[in-house]
Formats: structure tokens, C-alpha cells, sequence
């Protein structure tokens, strides 16, 4: 994440953290796939209707996490102005796991699991972001495996 970004991030997180908390890293993240079939259908469509003047493809929302000892934020980021847009979501770092990571060609991925909610969360770091993605890492625990 460039500076500025960070600079953003860290700007709107500092209100929300507990007196001695500090954010120990941080990241530009996506939480969803967009499927090649998605673009192709967006593309021929766009083509088709333009005349072929015109081509479009998909892109995830990009999402920023900054994460502290104790605790993960999530915020919408707005793409324009490279700022976060609003909070999305506040994580207890004693209530998640996460899976091993999984390293891709284009991005790597981990299931971030909240045990205290029940739910899980795939979370997409760009192939450019590894160490970003190995700092945030380093603050979940794994899980362990059960059988």
C-alpha cells in the first residue's frame, strides 16, 4: 500500500482504537472473486451494445485492513480518492482464525473465520501486497485442524 493510502487508513482508524493500541499493519485488500465468465459476459455485452466501440470488465471493490494486537478494521475504500469511504466492519483478534495461506499466480488468499459470529471471509491480497499480507498474517492465529 502507498503511502498515502496508509496515511488515509491510518487517519480514520486512530478514532476507533483503545487507549495504547496501535495499528501494526495494513493493506489494500478485495473480498471477492470476479470470475472470468463474469468478464466475458460484461465484455461481449458492453461490445455488442457500443457497436464495438466499447469494452468493459469487472473489478472487485477494493477493501482496506489495518490491524492492530487486538483487534482486525475493515473499510470500504474509495477508489478515486484513494481515502476509506466508510467502516465495514471491527474484529476481536481473540475471536478469529485464519486458514493457511493460499498463493496464486495473480493473488494470494486466506479465510479469515470469526468463531464468534459463526461466519467466515475470504480475503484476496494482489501479488504485490505479500509482505502487507504476511504482516497481516502474522496477527491471526491459524486455526488448528480437527479431526
Amino acid at each position: 500500500m502507498n503511502a498515502r493510502r496508509r496515511r488515509a487508513l491510518l487517519k480514520a482508524v486512530t478514532v476507533m482504537l483503545e487507549p495504547g493500541e496501535q495499528i501494526e499493519a495494513t493493506s489494500l485488500v478485495n473480498l471477492s472473486e470476479v470470475s472470468v465468465k463474469k468478464n466475458v459476459a460484461m465484455g461481449i455485452a458492453a461490445a455488442v451494445l457500443s457497436g464495438g466501440t466499447m469494452i468493459a470488465a469487472a473489478a472487485p471493490q477494493p477493501m482496506y485492513l489495518a490491524g492492530s494486537r487486538e483487534r482486525l478494521f475493515l473499510f470500504q475504500a474509495n477508489p478515486t480518492f484513494a481515502k476509506p469511504d466508510r467502516h465495514l466492519a471491527t474484529f476481536e483478534i481473540k475471536n478469529v482464525k485464519r486458514t493457511e495461506i493460499k498463493r496464486g499466480f495473480v493473488k494470494h488468499s486466506f479465510i479469515l473465520i470469526d468463531e464468534s459470529a459463526g461466519s467466515a471471509l475470504r480475503i484476496f491480497f494482489p501479488r504485490f501486497g505479500v509482505k502487507d499480507m504476511e504482516a497481516m498474517a502474522g496477527l491471526v492465529p491459524p486455526a488448528t485442524a480437527t479431526v
